[in-house]
């Protein structure tokens, strides 16, 4: 199973992916050219817009630039991208078979398909008109070292994907950590405020009642998790913030709707753990306002009762969200 930030019909030439060496694959790309003296070697993807050339060798002809884009029912790639793993030499002449203008003067087409880690089809890798008095008889079992490079450098950036989400994770609840808020939230606020919107930072802290609960354990925090992430929508950002905290950005219409939110989710609590206590803080900015996250959400957090008991006891003590902007 791909990592959920892998979008398989997003072309990877939109992504900054270090994982990636383009200038490797296009180099193997001449290498291929060369053994097989052919007119053109490049990788194919297959991506929500339709095949796309990844990479290619240099050829004379500005045909099969990187970015160039065939249609999604083209044919010819469909049956090279689903092709058994050892590949095909096609030879064009004297078949019907559907070519782009690019093609007009394709005599043949050596190719191996691509795959991401999980087996789903990434594209393929083709050599276009090869030459030599048997040309047709030529295999792509050349290709082979090319198309494990290729596949190695996919499942690489999929593993660094999967830490990267991992690491952004909080492991109890599934929702983002401190980290993961760290890096998300600024984006989104200023993103929110391209368009105008209104948005509020809630804190949530979960407190024990004794005798009858002393202790938050962890079974607490992740039906607290699971009720936030079923009120907020898809545009907020929810993080588990520490052990007790939870964090949300939300995008709201008018600043009363944060009391609106608080009281929700202070009611389904309730009604599944009446033991459990719930304590809230919350900043409000306007979409004209410059305020940074840090001092909003220090703002709602000086609001909690146990952070107004720590600050009486140590009214020297000072907190700053470091990383925040």
């Amino acid at each position: 199973m791909l990592p959920e930030n892998i979008d398989t019909g997003a072309s990877i030439l939109e992504n900054d992916n270090t994982q990636i060496n383009l200038v490797r694959w296009m180099h193997q790309c001449e290498l291929m050219k060369r053994y097989y003296q052919a007119e053109v070697a490049f990788v194919v993807q297959q991506t929500a817009l339709g095949f796309e050339v990844i990479v290619s060798s240099i050829n004379d002809s500005r045909k099969y630039l990187a970015g160039t884009v065939y249609p999604a029912d083209l044919s010819l790639f469909n049956r090279l991208s689903n092709n058994q793993p050892d590949g095909t030499n096609i030879d064009f002449s004297g078949q019907n078979i559907p070519l782009p203008n690019d093609f007009a003067s394709a005599r043949n087409i050596l190719s191996r398909p691509l795959h991401w880690p999980d087996g789903t089809v990434f594209g393929c890798l083709c050599v276009l008109n090869t030459q030599g008095d048997e040309s047709i008889n030529i295999n792509a079992f050349m290709l082979e070292p090319f198309q494990i490079l290729l596949q190695q450098d996919l499942a690489l950036l999929c593993q660094s994907q999967r830490i990267e989400s991992l690491s952004m994770r909080d492991r109890e609840t599934g929702m983002l950590n401190h980290y993961g808020f760290i890096m998300m939230a600024p984006r989104q606020l200023n993103l929110g405020r391209r368009f105008g919107a209104h948005a509020g930072i809630l804190l949530f802290e979960l407190t024990p009642t004794p005798p009858a609960l002393s202790v938050i354990e962890h079974k607490h925090t992740r039906l607290l998790g699971n009720i936030i992430q079923d009120t907020i929508r898809t545009a907020d950002i929810a993080a588990h913030y520490n052990q007790s905290q939870f964090v949300v950005l939300i995008f709201i219409d008018s600043e009363r709707d944060l009391n609106h939110i608080v009281m929700r989710v202070k009611k389904s609590l309730k009604q599944q753990n009446g033991l459990l206590q719930l304590d809230s803080g919350s900043a409000f900015f306007a979409p004209e306002s410059s305020a940074k996250l840090a001092p909003m959400l220090a703002l709602a957090k000086s609001q909690l009762r146990s952070q107004q008991a720590h600050t009486q006891d140590d009214p020297n003590s000072i907190n700053f969200n470091h990383g925040l902007s």
